[in-house]
Formats: structure tokens, C-alpha cells, sequence
């Protein structure tokens, strides 16, 4: 299931080195959060759902220093513990491997740029600074 989460620079490094996350919850699109929006499509549902993380990550901003980001990731269901409306409970950290892509988040939160899971640690130096 594809899953959303916000965080910062320093967390995406500190992930990166060990190789795993350990987060509660994630953002995805739960069969409850599809149905209770039918009217859009599976692109605005995971648009919706990282602007979501993304104010997350701004607010987690005011304790660290750098850039606030969202990860994407496709968490497998073995590890998935209860689905809620618009997010799902982890019974495992995260691993590495499941990251898609990174999304930097523009100062507002209402911005999202999108970096290849390949281009994230050469461009962690600026996200950190």
C-alpha cells in the first residue's frame, strides 16, 4: 500500500544510514478515505494525502533544522497493523527499500517537489543546510 510520511532532512539521513524508520502511522489511501472520496481520482487521492504529510513535516520543522520532505513508500501489507481513515498503523519500522520517492516541501507547505529515490542523498547536503 502506498504510504506518506512528513519528515525532516535529519530524519531522511538518520533513515538512510540505518536502513529503517520506526514510525506509528503513515498516511495512505485507505479503502475508507477512497470511499468517502469517490469523486477523485487515484493521482489527486495521493496528491491529497502527501500535502497531508507535508503539513506534518513543516510542523516538525519548528524543532530541527533544514528542509521539511515527504517520503513515499510502499509499505507491504505484513506490516500493516489497522487501517484507518486516511492513514494506517505500522506494526514494524520502515525499511530503506520501501521508499519511491521524496518529495521536498516548499516553505509553506503547499509546494511539492518531487526527487527520484536515487537522487536523495546527493541532494541531502542542501536539504540539511
Amino acid at each position: 500500500m502506498r504510504a506518506y510520511i512528513g519528515v525532516t532532512a535529519s530524519e531522511i539521513q538518520e533513515f538512510l544510514q540505518s536502513g529503517e524508520f520506526d514510525v506509528s502511522d503513515a498516511y495512505a489511501a485507505t479503502p475508507t478515505f477512497i470511499s468517502s472520496n469517490s469523486n477523485l481520482d487515484e493521482e489527486e487521492v495521493e496528491y491529497i494525502l502527501s500535502l497531508i504529510a507535508a503539513e506534518d513535516a513543516v510542523e516538525l520543522l519548528g524543532f530541527a533544522v533544514g528542509t521539511a520532505c515527504v517520503l513515499a513508500l510502499e509499505v507491504p501489507e505484513s506490516i500493516i497493523e489497522a487501517e484507518h481513515e486516511l492513514s494506517i498503523s505500522l506494526s514494524a519500522p520502515l525499511q530503506w527499500d520501501y521508499v519511491q520517492c521524496c518529495f521536498e516541501v516548499s516553505a509553506d507547505g503547499q509546494e511539492l517537489t518531487w526527487f527520484a529515490t536515487q537522487e536523495i542523498a546527493s541532494n541531502l547536503a542542501t536539504w540539511l543546510s
